[in-house]
């Protein structure tokens, strides 16, 4: 599946889902994410509010379930 201009594969979708069971918060999921993959930016940093966009229309679209945001708008 392609969101934010990156495929994501059955494993990206498997890892996401192992760092969410692993107790972390969005922000951490999404760090962690680009890291282990190396999604980053071309000056060298983690493409973390692309990340927490895709995992926000993942979630929307049944693929994952997230954990609760810390501070709800």
């Amino acid at each position: 599946m392609q969101y934010c201009g990156r495929h994501f594969s059955t494993p990206d979708i498997e890892l996401i889902q192992s760092l969410i069971a692993e107790g972390l918060n969005r922000s951490h999921v999404s760090r962690a994410f680009c890291d282990k993959t190396g999604w980053r930016k071309p000056d060298g940093g983690l493409k973390e509010m692309s990340c927490r966009v895709v995992l926000l229309k993942m979630e929307r679209d049944g693929h994952i379930i997230l954990p609760p945001p810390e501070r709800p708008a």
